[in-house]
């Protein structure tokens, strides 16, 4: 591997999206990840055993002949590269065993498990650390790892209401939404990425490990800290604005003659006016509705039914491009395919493609950020289940074929659906 976290490993039981996205970005800043899961539960996003295969991954290029579903989920191959496969099943004692083998071979464990899980396994913080001391332990739950909210169960879904997201998405005088992207677990695998780098920071000067706890609840409440803030300050709620910003107008996406949406705004009369003169409607210029931002705001709707009249005769990368060109902000906006094939994302290597052995070539989101010194790469596809698990258990605790046929013949390790 290559990277800044180079040289570090990680034993981790992460699943779906929070975990598996906060470990992945470690894997690939370099940091040696073996995932270990258990084949008689697999990881939801892999999907269940007899699950039907998509046709854009049973006919994609370079796809295998021979697929399994558990294998070429797409949910679970974004967010597991550069990763390492190995199955136990922790609840077997001789699957705890070799767990608590491996853990003196790692700098750290990640777990997103509900928080009694780690304890009624006997692998908690303290457990480890008896095995380890200076293991670093990062959880990533619901509502965290104490408080009285320690035992209720939550996904990104139903954690969006209620660390007050929803509340600010929707449309002015309409109920709250959701976003309908499990936001929260992206927001909580970043900060439990940090995390975890602040950890071994830390480790390095002092020495010590500790145990990050991490509530998805806190996380995504950080993101929309500033509408707290403004409550807790002045009183003040803030309502849903749809597309609209508190402070400038116009601010919208708009529907363009090709049925596409471009995104535009002003924050300066100079953007206006720009805006105004690739319109070709001077006239809105003089027009005292629109006389200054304070006037726009005020009369946004207005506003908005002009600006959609005239984009609605207009092609939306054309439009955006022209926008763009004279200082307005402005830009397209884009379905997920076409993300994919972003000329910026791809250029920046953020967007590359993955040759999967069983699903074939697929674009992937890779490293979000640039290292001059340490470059950080996917240099792994996601890993089929169990794929490493007798190279993993050889290289670090001298496994011998037969020690690891009876893990095998006892269902301790696998992979797919138990006979």
């Amino acid at each position: 591997m290559s990277g800044p976290l180079t040289g570090y490993r990680g034993i981790v039981l992460t699943q779906a999206w929070a975990g598996s996205y906060a470990t992945e970005l470690l894997g690939m800043l370099g940091a040696e990840i073996i995932q270990v899961e258990f084949h008689g539960r697999p990881d939801s996003w892999r999907g269940s055993y007899d699950r039907p295969i998509p046709e854009t991954v049973r006919d994609a290029s370079g796809a295998s002949e021979i697929q399994h579903p558990w294998n070429v989920h797409p949910n679970y191959n974004s967010v597991n590269l550069n990763k390492q496969c190995i199955t136990l099943d922790l609840t077997h004692p001789d699957g705890i065993e070799v767990f608590k083998r491996l853990v003196p071979f790692a700098d750290f464990v990640a777990e997103n498990f509900a928080p009694r899980v780690l304890g009624n396994l006997g692998i908690d913080y303290d457990a480890l650390r008896g095995i380890k001391p200076d293991i670093i332990l990062c959880s990533l739950s619901a509502f965290g790892n104490n408080g009285p909210w320690r035992d209720v169960p939550g996904i990104g879904g139903t954690i969006e209401p209620i660390s007050g997201m929803s509340s600010l998405l929707g449309y002015e005088g309409g109920p709250p939404l959701n976003s309908g992207q499990m936001y929260p677990d992206a927001a909580a695998g970043l900060n439990g990425f940090a995390g975890i780098v602040s950890a071994l920071m830390h480790r390095e000067t002092t020495g010590k490990g500790q145990y990050v706890d991490l509530s998805m609840q806190e996380s995504s409440l950080a993101f929309i800290g500033d509408a707290m803030l403004e409550e807790r300050m002045t009183g003040n709620v803030r309502g849903r604005l749809g597309n609209r910003h508190m402070t400038f107008a116009p601010h919208g996406i708009y529907r363009t003659a090709d049925e596409k949406w471009v995104a535009l705004a002003t924050e300066t009369e100079a953007q206006w006016a720009a805006l105004c003169g690739i319109s070709g409607r001077d006239e809105w210029l003089t027009d005292p509705r629109f006389a200054g931002n304070a006037a726009r705001k005020a009369s946004e709707d207005a506003l908005d039914a002009e600006i959609g009249a005239w984009v609605a005769g207009e092609e939306r990368d054309d439009l955006a491009g022209r926008l763009s060109r004279s200082g307005v902000i402005a830009a397209p906006v884009l379905d997920a395919h076409e993300v994919a094939d972003d000329e910026a994302l791809r250029e920046r290597g953020f967007i590359v493609d993955v040759e999967h052995p069983e699903a074939g070539i697929h674009p992937q989101s890779g490293v979000p950020a640039q290292f001059s010194d340490t470059p950080a790469t996917v240099q792994r596809y996601a890993p089929l289940q169990g794929q490493h698990t007798r190279e993993v258990l050889r290289r670090l605790l001298d496994i011998n074929e037969e020690e690891y046929n009876d893990l095998l013949d006892g269902g301790v390790t696998g992979a797919g659906p138990s006979n």
